[in-house]
């Protein structure tokens, strides 16, 4: 296995972290919240450990004590190392649970979580700064290493937007059998420890006459509620007609411009796509007319309004594609074009794209159409 060598002296990992050492924990780790009931009485009936049914409880559970006990011990970590000068406090360690609308939060789940419009944007295992710096934690104990590059991108470039005085930097916690730790972009700080072993806590926790200590406070000047940073504002909804604002009177060419520029290059790592107009039905079918057939299905049935929703994604080869988006009477569907036809996938109704579906129902009008002929030619200029 290749190793990731740290280029941030001042970040390096203790030997109680890389060995998983509980000692210096005290009890802890006890005073979180597990979800075991399911997996102990799996245990206690003998169900097979190779089943699927206990494998993803058992996932579930030896994740989330994982980034409990680096979150411990990052807090010992920081009360020690001078190059931290705030860390952000949750779990057992603050009670200040809040329901807001724009901004940074502690969860129901004890987690660290920014919100925009009442949804959830993006979560945060942990959270600490420099002088000049921003570092966001991510833990994991799954061995492959490429869908938490993926969401790496998404996270800084929000934290990119919300504090653009500071670099932002990530430390990243795996196991020693995580797999490509070398790929890890150069923002990252990586850090490998032992695996964990997590029957003896379980014993503990199965075992009701088990009396946890009091929890160890953490008291320094350093540690801080979430709600005490300052961020510049970012909101969600409020961006995306923003975007909509700054193409709206350039042409396709510049649009088209516009929408690959190092300017807007954040956004779509937050928002995974870019909404630049709507096309109506009549001529969607036009566009496509030698494919209309494979789409026969869908364009049968009862559309919600005669738009089709016109969007654009970065791919992650760092390539431009035209997306669309119908929205059915109770189901909304992504449309992607290939040589051969097209990928149909349903959203789920409860997801971002619905809901931004919802609101550039309200906000498009008559100037946000686009015709057959621009849609050709932003097609190939992307």
């Amino acid at each position: 296995m290749l190793k990731k060598v740290s280029k941030n002296n001042k970040l390096k990992i203790t030997n109680d972290i890389e060995s998983l050492n509980l000692a210096p924990l005290g009890d802890n780790i006890y005073h979180y919240q597990y979800k075991t009931k399911s997996l102990l009485s799996m245990i206690n009936k003998g169900i097979d450990k190779e089943s699927s049914s206990y494998i993803a409880l058992y996932n579930t559970f030896v994740g989330a004590l994982y980034e409990n006990i680096i979150y411990e011990h990052l807090l010992i970590y920081a009360k020690t190392n001078d190059f931290i000068s705030k860390f952000i406090l949750k779990g057992p360690h603050q009670n200040d649970s809040r329901n807001i609308k724009n901004g940074f939060l502690i969860d129901t789940k004890s987690q660290i979580v920014f919100k925009s419009g009442y949804k959830d944007i993006s979560e945060f295992d942990a959270m600490f700064f420099s002088v000049d710096s921003v570092y966001f934690v991510e833990m994991t104990v799954v061995k492959s290493t490429a869908d938490l590059r993926k969401r790496l991108k998404k996270k800084r470039s929000l934290l990119k937007l919300l504090f653009p005085k500071l670099d932002i930097k990530c430390l990243v916690v795996v196991t020693k059998e995580a797999l490509a730790t070398h790929l890890f972009p150069d923002f990252c700080v990586v850090w490998i420890t032992d695996t964990l072993d997590i029957y003896p806590i379980l014993k503990n926790i199965k075992n009701k006459t088990y009396e946890k200590k009091q929890l160890q406070i953490s008291h320094n000047n350093k540690m801080i509620n979430i709600y005490d940073i300052d961020t510049s504002n970012f909101k969600y909804y409020s961006t995306l007609k923003w975007i909509l604002y700054k193409i709206s009177n350039k042409n396709i060419k510049r649009q088209a411009e516009f929408l690959k520029s190092k300017n807007i290059e954040d956004y779509y790592n937050i928002y995974s796509k870019i909404f630049i107009a709507y096309i109506i039905k009549e001529d969607f079918e036009k566009l496509y007319e030698n494919k209309k057939s494979k789409l026969k299905d869908i364009l049968n049935q009862k559309f919600a309004d005669d738009k089709i929703y016109v969007a654009v994604e970065k791919t992650y080869q760092d390539d431009y594609k035209i997306v669309y988006y119908i929205k059915l009477e109770k189901k909304l569907k992504k449309i992607e074009p290939h040589i051969n036809g097209f990928k149909i996938s349903d959203k789920q109704p409860k997801g971002f794209t619905f809901s931004e579906i919802k609101f550039l129902q309200h906000l498009f009008n008559e100037k946000n159409k686009i015709t057959i002929q621009n849609t050709k030619l932003f097609k190939e200029l992307l």
